[in-house]
């Protein structure tokens, strides 16, 4: 497995050098593309974070070195998908690391967690800011959420999907990727919007945190009247489908042109950004 995750980790990288060469360099240099090239697998970069992880019933229970409340993983998932997660969330310098210069939550931010997973950024950030709605659909995960924040008083968790429409759907199970089948309607996952949720229970919300597997615009779709209305920070992935990025920057601009948006990364199929931050130019 190791050897196999390694292979396809050189032919994801030798992909992201070749769209920088012949397509977007996105501000990336050359240096910081060689230090992504030679950088060390997901999982030599986790394991320095990890102050003990161990096994417990149906769960892996993870404890980190930089703050005291244990990750509840389920056990029957691939643990290299967490270890992803980890090498993703704990390094500044990594694409996909929320909290940018521009996009760092802080202590007066309601932050909605859209797609949370297993939650490690929630765990991060719940300690430092206001209040965090944790939105997850995928049972497994819903399981592991409810332990791992049963000590926190200002995480709520929302059981649902995110789409521009309420309705069910089912949903294809695959750990940190698993996505929502629209094909099967009468699904047993829950689905509902941002609006519903927050603009129509005049919740204001300040930051958006996004990874839901390139239903991302759908998501944003049903959440036109909560931007317009609350102007929030927006951290979201872009990598999913080749034209996010320019479509999600366009919908932002529509509701407010004072959003500053910036671009991060490059991935390794369309040479799309990984992330797109947004700041309302106010902020």
């Amino acid at each position: 497995m190791l050897v196999q995750n390694a292979y396809l980790e050189l032919g994801r990288r030798s992909s992201i050098c070749y769209h920088w060469l012949f397509g977007s360099k996105r501000d990336i240099s050359f240096l910081e593309l060689c230090k992504f090239f030679f950088g060390l697998p997901c999982e030599f970069m986790a394991k320095p974070k990890i102050k003990k992880i161990y096994e417990h019933g149906q769960n892996i229970i993870v404890y980190f070195n930089d703050f005291v409340e244990p990750l509840y993983y389920p056990k029957e998932m691939d643990r290299h998908s967490l270890y992803q997660v980890i090498s993703e969330l704990f390094y500044e310098n990594n694409w996909h690391y929320y909290e940018k210069m521009c996009t760092n939550v802080a202590l007066d931010d309601v932050v909605v967690d859209c797609g949370a997973a297993e939650g490690l950024f929630s765990l991060q950030i719940a300690r430092r800011c206001k209040k965090v709605y944790i939105i997850e659909p995928l049972p497994n995960f819903v399981d592991v959420l409810n332990l791992t924040f049963s000590q926190f008083e200002n995480v709520e968790i929302i059981p649902v999907a995110l789409s521009d429409s309420e309705g069910h759907c089912g949903m294809d199970s695959k750990d940190i990727s698993s996505s929502l089948i629209i094909s099967e309607p009468g699904g047993q996952i829950k689905v509902t919007t941002i609006d519903k949720l927050f603009y129509e229970r005049n919740i204001p919300i300040s930051y958006i945190k996004a990874d839901i597997e390139g239903y991302e615009i759908n998501m944003l779709k049903g959440a036109f009247m909560t931007i317009k209305k609350y102007k929030p920070c927006i951290a979201i992935t872009t990598y999913h489908k080749s034209n996010h990025a320019e479509w999600i920057i366009n919908y932002l601009k529509q509701i407010d042109e004072k959003y500053k948006i910036r671009l991060v990364g490059i991935e390794d199929k369309y040479g799309a950004p990984v992330m797109l931050h947004a700041t309302f130019e106010n902020q």
